[in-house]
């Protein structure tokens, strides 16, 4: 019989589906982080943390007038709030990971219309330029640039040139 087969083929599928899962998860973060209207403050609100610069200093409290969705037990399971507090590190860790290898960036490469990224959009035909994330929301709603008011026919990725 060929059953012996068949574990090995739920071994790969479970190593391909683990795979994906990962793939999804790193997406799923670059996403999240380039977008400057994303917040990890907002995460940390939500279960009930403390300012960043306050909770080094801040004991743990129990103190019920503050919003924690960790009052909601009714509604939100530990099982689903184990997984915002680890997602929430996961992207602390992440956004901490990409500030590191960030080159400073100098004014004139950010944004024009957010000054939080840099320059990662070209937009044709006019070849003004934005972040990704920036020009991605406008055109949900728009197909006109932002700056001469031409009709966008394509968004291309903008790498900077190397200086001499």
């Amino acid at each position: 019989m060929a059953e012996g087969g068949g574990s090995g083929h739920r071994v790969k599928d479970k190593q391909e589906c683990h795979y994906l899962e990962l793939r999804r998860a790193e997406r799923a973060t670059a996403v999240l982080l380039a977008d400057p209207c994303f917040q990890l403050r907002s995460i940390q609100y939500l279960l009930g943390h403390a300012e960043p610069s306050a909770l080094a200093a801040a004991t743990p409290t129990t103190d019920k007038r503050h919003f924690s969705l960790h009052t909601y037990t009714e509604y939100i399971s530990a099982e689903e709030l184990a997984k915002v507090e680890k997602m929430l590190g996961h992207l602390s860790e992440e956004s901490k990971q990409a500030a590191a290898t960030t080159l400073p960036t100098s004014e004139e490469d950010l944004c024009p219309i957010c000054y939080a990224h840099p320059i990662s959009a070209i937009f044709r035909p006019c070849s003004h330029k934005s972040c990704k994330a920036c020009i991605n929301q406008h055109l949900m709603n728009n197909k006109d640039c932002f700056f001469c008011k031409a009709t966008i026919t394509g968004v291309d990725d903008f790498t900077k040139p190397a200086s001499s």
